[in-house]
């Protein structure tokens, strides 16, 4: 009985904690959408944060090397996917490298690096063949590149970033999709960086529901 007791206590000072903690709202600082958008994460996992971005977005640039502290440091319950913008078909060539360079598992060594290209040494980098020439420094022939870039399986990876883009509703990047129901933007959170704490909090409240 006094185990029950001090369980039931345990739970209500959790939601009481959880309930003193809330300080965000819908409609200002995040959006709710209006489909929700197919999500990644399964099991143990409490949740998914996909970022939207775009390797041309200077802001995203900026904003990388706290995205990749946060990973390291990121709560284990919570799914990380980044997700390239697709507005338009000039941006094809960008969203197709992303894919191609994960596939191909040069992603670690190729991500920084293509932000760098673009935003430090000035290499626009808008087509398959600049990116082709581009990824040989990572151990991939051009041919190889433009092989797995104009492959079936990017492809569909491609249609799925176009989707999200879509779905969201996202208007710029860097952007959050927060469970494939909620919108974060840096507008909305008080600045990039805040758009974590946002999206963060947004898990955990689902979770407690």
């Amino acid at each position: 009985m006094i185990k029950r007791l001090l369980g039931a206590a345990l739970v209500v000072c959790a939601t009481l904690g959880f309930a003193q903690a809330e300080e965000y709202k819908a409609g200002q600082h995040f959006e709710v959408l209006p489909e929700k958008i197919p999500t990644n994460y399964r099991g143990s996992e409490a949740g998914e944060i996909m970022e939207i971005f775009s390797y041309s977005c200077i802001h995203c640039f900026n904003l990388e090397p706290f995205v990749q502290s946060w990973k390291q440091s990121k709560p284990e319950d919570i799914r990380f996917t980044p997700v390239p913008v697709l507005f338009n078909p000039r941006q094809t060539a960008e969203v197709k490298a992303y894919y191609a360079a994960e596939l191909l598992e040069i992603l670690d060594e190729s991500h920084q690096a293509t932000y760098n290209e673009i935003h430090i040494n000035r290499n626009r980098l808008s087509s398959d063949e600049d990116f082709a020439e581009f990824y040989t420094r990572f151990g991939v022939s051009e041919d190889e590149y433009l092989n797995m870039a104009n492959s079936f399986a990017v492809n569909v990876k491609v249609n799925q970033a176009q989707k999200v883009t879509q779905m969201s509703q996202v208007q710029g990047t860097p952007s959050l999709v927060v469970n494939g129901k909620y919108l974060v933007t840096g507008r909305t959170a008080g600045g990039n960086e805040k758009m974590f704490d946002v999206a963060v909090w947004l898990i955990r409240r689902d979770a407690s529901e």
